[in-house]
Order: structure tokens, then C-alpha cells, then sequence
């Protein structure tokens, strides 16, 4: 199992930033978590603004202690594992939210 690191949880295109993160029960809302986030130039420096951030779904147990590297490393990998056109539905739900089009 490798080690956890946020950022191979972040995929950046265009102007765009999308991050999947699992929260656990602790943390209150416990799923895994998209967040889109948009990055604009005001004054010449940039800035980035949270589009949304919503639930794709609920955990599910895996063999690690919930809220730790290890737990969200597997929850995550497990998920994308799963739904391996992940990305690009992500992109099709963010061009249907900024037309008005989508559910959240």
C-alpha cells in the first residue's frame, strides 16, 4: 500500500481544481467528497474559489482506522477503483451545475 498524499487525490485542468477526500464519522457528514474549485486572477494574484463541494457517496468499511492516512488512502483508491471514468463524469456534472442543470 503506498503512502497517502493529498495531492494524488487532485486533478487541475483549464481553471479548474477537483479533490476527492473521504471524511469519517468523526468529522461529522461521513462520505467521500468531490470538491471543484475555480482559480481566478484579481489584481494579479490568484485566487481560488470553491464551486461546490458535494457527497458522491457513503463509505464503506476497509481494513484501517477510520480518519487515518491509511483508512482514506484505501478508501479513496478502492472508489476510484470502482468508478474509473470518475474524471471525466466530474467534468460532465460541472458543465451541467455551471448551466443550472444539476441535482445540487
Amino acid at each position: 500500500m503506498q503512502k497517502y498524499d493529498p495531492l494524488d487525490w487532485i486533478h487541475q485542468w483549464d481553471n479548474y481544481e477537483m479533490m476527492l477526500y473521504a471524511r469519517d464519522e468523526a468529522e461529522g457528514d461521513p462520505g467521500i467528497f468531490m470538491q471543484v474549485s475555480r482559480k481566478t486572477n484579481v489584481g494579479g494574484a490568484e485566487e481560488w474559489e470553491i464551486v461546490y463541494d458535494r457527497k458522491l457517496d457513503e463509505l464503506f468499511a476497509v481494513d484501517a482506522e477510520p480518519g487515518t492516512d491509511e483508512w482514506q488512502e484505501k478508501i479513496l483508491r478502492t472508489y476510484l477503483n470502482d468508478h474509473p471514468s470518475l474524471v471525466a463524469d466530474e467534468k460532465r456534472y460541472l458543465e451541467q451545475f455551471e448551466n443550472g442543470a444539476s441535482d445540487t
